[in-house]
């Protein structure tokens, strides 16, 4: 699949446009709004409560559920089919929350790419971009991730909550700018080469540059091997296959 910087600028544009900051923890499910008792039966009040309940949670709509299980068995694939050892290893990264945070935030974004090139409408002879099943399953990925995120600094020896709080606000913030980075870099080698550099060794002089661009070789290997997965298949069955950071 051809991705070039025009399409880039499509999908961050509708992303902007959402009134909903997806790549910002989700604080859970919204509750209804209130009904006027005033305007409806005891019986009635309750049934529409009850479906607004379930529509909210998804369980009036089977397909929008599968959805959000898709997201969540993809997001799940990334911490349990990721060797992060040998990202550690290999990358010469330290072994640490910060790095394995990076390593996964960047299967996360080659996921929300595939899924994003999904909506993408050529009907018209131009590429329109138009929310849909794509976008959905997106935000249910990046749901998934803040989900775990949270849970494993919870874990963390002597967590304080507070400052558990404090440091996923932080993550979210370095999530945003490096979703952008990494998008510039789609067509662009160079331009991805720089994000790897500024996100997984911040800038550092001492960094090796066969280790970045062994970064970006992987990017380009896996991001193939993704878009050889039928569109229908990634909505209902993706069986995703992530490549190890040693292969060639």
């Amino acid at each position: 699949m051809l991705r070039n910087r025009q399409l880039s600028r499509i999908l961050w544009r509708q992303i902007a446009l959402s009134k909903t900051d997806y790549a910002r923890p989700c604080s859970g499910i919204l509750s209804p709004k209130p009904i006027n008792s005033r305007q409806q039966c005891t019986a009635t009040i309750k049934e529409s409560y009850l479906k607004k309940f379930m529509n909210a949670v998804g369980w009036m709509d089977q397909d929008r559920t599968r959805l959000k299980l898709t997201g969540y068995v993809l997001y799940e694939s990334v911490p349990d089919k990721v060797a992060y050892n040998e990202w550690f290893e290999k990358l010469e990264l330290p072994d640490t929350f910060a790095s394995w945070f990076i390593v996964t935030e960047l299967h996360v974004w080659m996921l929300l790419v595939r899924y994003m090139a999904v909506d993408i409408s050529t009907a018209t002879g131009k590429k329109k971009y138009v929310k849909g099943d794509g976008y959905f399953v997106r935000n249910c990925i990046i749901e998934a991730q803040w989900a775990d995120v949270g849970n494993r600094i919870k874990m963390l020896e002597g967590a304080n909550p507070a400052i558990a709080k404090k440091q996923v606000t932080e993550l979210s913030e370095q999530f945003q700018a490096a979703l952008v980075g990494y998008d510039e870099g789609l067509s662009d080698d160079r331009v991805l080469a720089g994000a790897i550099w500024r996100r997984f060794y911040s800038m550092s002089d001492d960094v090796k540059a066969e280790n970045v661009e062994k970064i970006v070789h992987f990017v380009r290997r896996q991001l193939s091997e993704l878009d050889k997965i039928p569109s229908e298949s990634l909505r209902w069955k993706p069986e995703l296959k992530w490549l190890s950071i040693l292969d060639h």
